[in-house]
């Protein structure tokens, strides 16, 4: 392997530092330094310790250095009995150099029981991205060790010619340095599957929760209408601009209509009509029988690559991604992962969940299922561990599949990882599982897949910021289908989030040291 000058000079700088922290983009070669850090080691005959804080990043970690990878739970050795480590100051890790990767996601309380079992004599490097969310747990220890530049530091910058060629890997550098990317869509131009493009962009329209209320309020006035024969008044503001009627089976607008100024008349129902809502039909709505049509007379714009052109809505797009389009040109091995800004809505975990089970895996005899609280879990099914189980040994963020369910006892065998670790789950643990068809970026955390599907639209709008879908975008590995709104992915790219996270560690560091 032949390093650049700024990798060599970081594996060096490494070798000869205490404590380091090694940073970079995707494609500048973090992965290659660490082997070749790791070979020099050996040659050196240090003891190494690998270590990353989920299954999934430490399998990788595994696979690409060539030695075993354990998470950070499992290093420091849980013990239930105890309630706590093992590993400790007391009695610490064997190790003569500690390496943990994926340290972005390292909140403050698992890096201070990591760093109470190192042996004083022990160097230690952390390699992580600090332009990825930060931790779900508690502190930013990795941004506060960096801004307290106490800690060596060494930055890879260049990103390599193979890697340069990788549009995942230049729409993710866009996407940090504030540039708004340039992403083909598929609908435009059909042999981009064939060309097997990593980075898609399909525009596809769904219904934000404003557009949703307005709809039920909307259809409800035009059945009573129909239904009751009542007569609604449409306002804006303060001015009643005409008059909705029965006609014909359907409802006719008046817009020459004048109300009258006896009070009983002014009484009638109203359908208040928002400026933004004023260019919708409301006669072409009452004719509409799919969610398709009434989707249409909401937008007041529809992209001309749209996925509506073709009778989908964006979650209709994705679901077809994930059970046909996917599998068709990439295989039906091909792992294919959902990345979604939030839980709530329907291009939210919860919901997409629902819709991709009952796609790929519904109700069929033979195949055994178990009902937790609203959850269906069936055998087959990915799920995902959603807080530490210590004493099951599994942690928040590892993703399993349901081997078997017993009927009887409703409790459930999951593999996690191609480790093969087999866990039991009793009933009683079952409520931490939930379905992992789609999950949330933030729990997407120190992980890869090899295709990634992530919805981005004005549905997600609160959660839409730089750094949620920089790391969206990191997760995949061959294939990158964004699915939604472009309007919705500049706003992203464009919002920082300025939600500052109040720690102490910085200040703490740099007295001490």
């Amino acid at each position: 392997m032949n390093l650049s000058h700024e990798q060599r000079v970081s594996v060096e700088g490494i070798a000869r530092s205490s404590f380091s922290i090694l940073t970079g983009g995707p494609g500048c070669g973090k992965t290659t330094s660490t082997k070749v850090l790791f070979r020099l080691l050996q040659a050196m005959r240090k003891i190494v310790v690998l270590a990353a804080p989920t299954g999934r990043a430490a399998q990788r970690m595994s696979e690409v250095i060539g030695s075993e990878a354990k998470t950070i739970y499992r290093s420091l050795e849980w013990s239930p009995k105890e309630a706590g480590f093992k590993r400790n100051e007391e009695d610490p890790l064997k190790a003569e150099f500690l390496i943990v990767d994926e340290c972005s996601m390292l909140d403050i309380s698992l890096a201070a029981a990591l760093l109470k079992a190192v042996p004083l004599t022990c160097q230690v490097l952390f390699i992580g991205d600090p332009d990825q969310l930060p931790s779900v747990g508690a502190g930013k220890v990795l941004q506060d060790l960096l801004s307290s530049k106490c800690v060596a530091h060494f930055r890879l910058t260049q990103v390599f010619r193979q890697a340069e060629q990788s549009l995942i890997i230049q729409c993710a550098h866009q996407i940090n340095r504030g540039e708004i990317p340039r992403i083909a869509s598929p609908l435009a131009n059909p042999s981009l599957w064939k060309e097997k493009v990593d980075c898609l962009f399909i525009d596809a329209e769904e219904a934000s929760q404003e557009q949703l209320r307005f709809l039920r309020r909307a259809k409800q006035a035009i059945s009573t209408t129909i239904n009751a024969d009542v007569p609604h008044l449409l306002k804006t503001g303060e001015q009643v601009w005409g008059q909705m009627i029965k006609a014909d089976g359907n409802v006719e607008i008046d817009e020459l209509y004048v109300p009258p100024v006896e009070d009983d008349e002014l009484r009638q129902p109203v359908l208040f009509i928002p400026d933004k809502f004023r260019h919708i039909d409301l006669e072409g709505l009452s004719r509409s029988s799919t969610d398709i049509e009434e989707l249409r007379h909401v937008l007041l714009k529809i992209h001309p690559w749209s996925s509506l052109h073709y009778g989908l809505t964006a979650l209709d797009t994705v679901v077809r991604l994930y059970t046909k389009t996917i599998p068709e040109f990439y295989g039906k091995s091909c792992e294919t992962q959902i990345l979604t800004p939030q839980v709530r809505g329907t291009l939210g975990s919860l919901g997409l969940n629902q819709q991709i089970q009952q796609a790929v895996n519904p109700e069929k005899p033979g195949t055994q299922q178990i009902t937790i609280g609203e959850k269906i879990f069936r055998e087959g099914d990915p799920v995902i561990q959603t807080r530490n189980n210590y004493d099951l040994g599994v942690f928040n963020g590892d993703i399993g599949r349901i081997q078997a369910i017993d009927s009887e006892d409703y409790s459930c065998r999951i593999q996690f990882g191609s480790s093969g670790q087999v866990v039991k789950y009793p009933k009683e643990d079952l409520t931490e599982l939930a379905l992992a068809y789609a999950v949330t970026i933030h729990k997407s955390q120190g992980t890869e897949f090899e295709t990634v599907i992530i919805p981005v639209t004005a549905q997600h709008f609160k959660m839409l910021f730089r750094n949620l879908i920089y790391t969206a975008v990191t997760r995949a590995k061959k294939l990158a289908v964004f699915v939604g709104s472009r309007k919705a992915l500049a706003k992203a790219v464009r919002r920082i989030d300025s939600r500052k996270r109040q720690t102490a560690l910085s200040q703490l560091v740099s007295q001490h040291l």
